[in-house]
């Protein structure tokens, strides 16, 4: 009877582990992963990202944050393998949910290659990802949630297997010849032509693939008829309702990257596209179109005599990134405030794109290093920064749950364009299966549905703060400011990132440890209360003009004046 008894003990006690340890597939809910079990997540758990009570999130879309999506990769709504519009559509009552107030919507049109950036037909979808109808309605839906789509366009090149180049190489009448670059000597990146007019040489600078479009002189390229014929596929999607364009390599369309051609090139086409969205658009204002310039502060600087927006490198690349690798914060937002100002002096109404990863690079949690807890850590704390600095943040889909990839080992850009992870696998109906991952899965880094359901997880820690962004209008848009002791501070705080967010009457003291190690911060002046904080962040009064903050590892606090 004892042996029968402890032997009953120890079934019961097996189950009870099971049911504890076996659920949803054997996935985990904690510092990796996860989501939600529907399309949008739970409300309340994400409040316990922080101890203290921040006005609530009304819905308003102050924070303008866009979401960055790779269709292939992010949802499957046929099962096909592939993701598609449809999938888009699914999923942005998850989008919603977050607070996202745009998306960027990697090249959908017709093309050679499962990237998209060697563009076939401008006005044709790419059949895997469905049809222009399936466009519309996702822009519809998108609309009636207060978000904005924009697609990639790509300027500097086409692909060799479009018609226009298909024709300008049959032969030198073509009309259209002067679409392209054509020479009777070949020179560095210049192709022989593979049919027709097989004694000349065609320009490709990314690939033999991707031919370089001609838009003749940049002073008169607004009556190019290359320059027209591309906009012209840019206003057939303003037409479908699109809110605008990222548009891709803007150093490359003239070859000198430092001239006034390029920024020259743009004013010309963003005017010619925004003439034409103020008279077709539905919600009213101008078009949105931000540049991809991967160079230097003082260089892309240049390029906003062009455009309106564009992305800033140096932001991730050489500021916080490396903030957070050596824990040497105190500098990031002197550096951000220098950059601002170089910005400033050629376009006062600036739009500085910021972001952490995206399909060409590494992804932040593979950036930041460390074993898989760490950079757990570390990819919460860049999310917590970029998402109370200045500027415009832009999130590559996956970073919500803390993705990793790293370009650079065998399988190159498929490594950080992997598909999406929405619910443990035996169950998630949209996960796309054309390429899978050996760092990406249930079991390594969780997917939505879990991490919904964990109050510490990345994916809450995003959502928490997209929506403080969204609550706050100084977070949104206030400027950046150092504390008034900046250069006076403890050297040896260096972990420590302090900064101020001021916008009209609204003033906010935003401090982040981004060291693994505590530590304490004095404020030397009134405050009024804590509004938001990651990881138990405590306020110690000591009178009405002394506070210690005291920050454990990794941590963030938002502190109303």
């Amino acid at each position: 009877m004892k042996l029968k008894s402890k032997f009953l003990w120890i079934l019961a006690a097996a189950a009870m582990l099971c049911t504890t340890a076996c659920t949803d597939d054997d996935e985990p809910s904690g510092n990796g992963g996860g989501s939600h079990g529907g399309d949008t997540p739970g409300k309340d758990i994400v409040d316990e990202v922080s101890q203290y009570e921040a006005r609530a999130f009304d819905g308003q879309k102050r924070g303008d944050v866009f979401y960055e999506i790779y269709v292939r990769s992010f949802a499957d709504s046929d099962r096909d393998g592939i993701g598609d519009l449809k999938g888009v559509t699914a999923k942005l009552d998850y989008l919603d949910d977050m607070g996202v107030s745009g998306i960027w919507l990697m090249p959908v049109y017709k093309a050679g290659s499962e990237h998209g950036y060697d563009v076939i037909d401008y006005r044709e979808i790419q059949p895997e990802y469905g049809t222009v109808a399936d466009l519309e309605e996702l822009v519809r839906e998108a609309h009636e949630r207060n978000i904005r789509v924009i697609l990639d366009f790509v300027p500097n090149h086409m692909s060799d297997r479009s018609e226009w180049f298909r024709s300008a190489c049959s032969s030198v009448d073509s009309p259209y010849r002067g679409f392209f670059h054509f020479s009777t000597t070949q020179r560095d990146r210049w192709y022989s032509v593979p049919t027709g007019t097989t004694d000349y040489f065609y320009q490709g600078d990314f690939d033999r693939s991707m031919p370089d479009l001609n838009y003749g002189q940049a002073a008169t390229c607004d009556g190019n008829k290359t320059f027209k014929a591309m906009a012209d596929a840019a206003k057939f999607w303003v037409e479908k309702g699109v809110d605008g364009f990222r548009l891709d390599a803007v150093k490359h369309i003239y070859d000198n990257q430092t001239s006034d051609e390029n920024p020259t090139f743009l004013k010309k086409f963003y005017n010619e596209l925004n003439d034409y969205y103020r008279g077709h658009s539905t919600l009213g204002g101008d078009i949105y179109m931000v540049g991809e310039c991967w160079m230097d502060t003082y260089n892309v600087a240049r390029y906003y005599r062009g455009l309106p927006a564009l992305f800033d490198f140096d932001c991730w690349d050489k500021y916080l990134l490396y903030a957070i690798q050596n824990s040497h914060a105190k500098w990031f937002p002197k550096d951000m405030i220098a950059s601002r100002r170089v910005f400033a002096s050629e376009r006062a109404d600036f739009i500085q794109a910021t972001k952490l990863s995206n399909h060409d690079q590494n992804r932040t949690r593979t950036s930041v290093g460390g074993q898989l807890k760490l950079s757990g850590e570390r990819a919460k704390m860049a999310a917590a920064v970029l998402l109370t600095s200045c500027g415009q943040p832009f999130i590559y889909y996956g970073e919500e749950i803390g993705m990793m990839g790293d370009k650079f080992k065998a399988g190159g850009d498929r490594n950080v364009r992997t598909p999406m992870l929405w619910d443990a696998k035996a169950k998630d109906t949209y996960r796309a299966t054309w390429v899978t991952s050996d760092l990406n899965s249930d079991m390594s880094i969780g997917n939505v549905a879990s991490q919904s359901r964990d109050r510490n997880s990345i994916y809450n820690v995003y959502r928490k703060f997209m929506r403080l962004r969204n609550t706050y209008p100084a977070l949104a848009r206030g400027e950046i400011e150092l504390p008034a002791d900046f250069d006076d501070a403890d050297s040896e705080n260096k972990q420590v990132m302090v900064f101020y967010r001021t916008l009209e009457s609204e003033r906010l003291l935003v401090i982040h440890n981004v060291s693994e190690k505590p530590s304490t911060y004095v404020v030397n002046h009134a405050i009024k209360r804590p509004v938001a904080d990651m990881n138990r962040v405590t306020v110690e009064t000591k009178s009405a003009d002394r506070h210690e903050v005291v920050l454990p590892p990794y941590s963030s606090i938002i502190i109303e004046l």
